[in-house]
């Protein structure tokens, strides 16, 4: 997808400096050759973990299997095995990971070959470019430096030539896929040697352009090579505040379920637009001490939830303080356009589980900076109620995989529908947690 939707929200004045700072790094005449990891530093998908392509193929396989597993589940499955058998002394191909499959489901030949061509249709589909990137990109393409591309996923070349051409990198110098050089996927910096002998340049006239901080600027720094960390927008988002934390330790073990989909993509939206340009915390402020990020991320997503009603006093006059708010607006107008124009209305027939959790974060746990940003909207006696000082939630750690219960766990799932009073009870002893009376 080429991401033609430009969001309301200005950069800060933080994300503008550095920003700044990056592009004169790129410009810099000593740099005959810029190399750019792919995935993350040029290229972003609208999702929180890349199991939730997943679910748009699940009517696909349905076509082809009547078994109990979903196509997520075997497909997740058959993506662990393959990494198992062949990432440490080879490559996990998207081939080698649907030859598994196979076997998991038992498809035929013709159906593999249909799942993967769908796979890497939605794929091509779903990336978009990010922004700073793009600039960082085209800056040193007008610097006339050669660039070069590195792409270690699964993807074939030529969904990867796809994708680039599509987010507007056409114009690349070359194109590193290390799989097909035969570097296993364990050696994660050996990239380097491959962009060196791309570049035809000495590697102290090549600066390096990625996410990760031991991969992309360590190792390339003790090869001789410059190097530039543009960090991932997940972790950045995640870091900027408490409330993936709180949302998480309500939901530890059920949050990478479907009905949960809304609410993953909701963050990775929040992190691709929020979080391009790299910002950190703002202290006392979950938000960035940002109206506009306050609005897409608390707003915004309860679009999912059919006919919502606030479940307190106190919340329906937040609602009503942020409506009067035009950067909250803003945010949350932005919100539903960047939904539309990433998954039209697909996402919402997963229905809105867990998006009001933002809205209770804000009315019980908010920071102050953030509170400043909506009590001047409120009446008298809201401002007072709401104008105390904020409690501290409960956090849980982020996961970027699924967490795995354990055999009672399980065991609840089956014995005890959740949200029943026995459930909770069993859910409390499990955990240790003490629920209040």
């Amino acid at each position: 997808m080429n991401d033609d939707f430009t969001p309301v929200r200005p950069d800060s004045e933080v994300q503008k400096e550095l920003t700044e700072k990056m592009l004169r790094e790129v410009s810099r005449n000593d740099h005959a050759a810029v190399s750019f990891r792919m995935w993350d530093t040029l290229v972003l998908m609208p999702f929180s973990q890349p199991e939730d392509l997943f679910l748009f193929m699940e009517d696909d396989f349905a076509m082809y299997n009547t078994g109990e597993k979903t196509f997520t589940e075997l497909r997740t499955e058959a993506q662990k095995a393959a990494e198992k058998k062949y990432a440490l002394k080879g490559n996990v191909t998207l081939e080698k990971i649907y030859d598994i499959f196979v076997k998991l489901s038992g498809v035929s030949p013709s159906c593999r070959d249909k799942l993967i061509m769908r796979e890497c249709d939605l794929v091509h589909h779903f990336a978009f470019p990010r922004k700073t990137g793009k600039l960082l990109f085209d800056k040193a393409k007008y610097c006339h430096n050669k660039v070069i591309v590195v792409s270690d996923s699964y993807y074939p070349r030529d969904v990867v030539v796809k994708v680039l051409c599509d987010c507007g990198y056409g114009e690349y110098s070359s194109l590193v896929i290390p799989s097909e050089n035969n570097i296993p996927d364990s050696a994660a910096t050996g990239f380097i040697d491959l962009v060196i002998k791309k570049s035809g340049v000495g590697a102290e006239n090549i600066l390096h352009i990625g996410g990760d901080l031991i991969n992309d600027v360590e190792a390339p720094i003790q090869r001789g090579m410059k190097a530039l960390l543009l960090q991932p927008v997940l972790p950045l988002m995640v870091r900027s505040g408490r409330l993936r934390g709180f949302i998480e330790e309500k939901h530890l073990y059920d949050i990478d379920e479907k009905q949960f989909m809304a609410l993953r993509c909701s963050f990775a939206l929040y992190a691709a637009y929020g979080f391009d340009a790299p910002q950190n915390k703002v202290p006392k402020s979950d938000f960035c001490g940002d109206e506009y990020m306050i609005g897409f991320i608390i707003l915004g997503p309860l679009c999912f939830i059919k006919d919502f009603e606030p479940q307190s006093d106190m919340q329906s006059e937040l609602i009503a303080a942020m409506e009067k708010n035009q950067k909250i607006i803003d945010g949350r107008l932005d919100f539903e356009k960047m939904l539309y124009h990433h998954f039209g209305d697909f996402i919402g027939k997963y229905g809105g589980e867990g998006c009001q959790l933002a809205l209770e974060f804000l009315e019980k746990h908010s920071y102050i900076g953030d509170r400043e940003k909506i009590i001047p909207f409120l009446s008298d006696k809201g401002s007072k109620k709401w104008g105390r000082p904020e409690s501290e939630p409960k956090l849980a750690p982020v996961h970027t995989k699924p967490v795995k219960k354990n055999v009672l766990q399980k065991l609840a799932d089956k014995l005890f529908p959740e949200g029943t009073k026995v459930r909770n009870m069993t859910d409390d002893v499990l955990t240790g947690k003490k629920r209040k009376k």
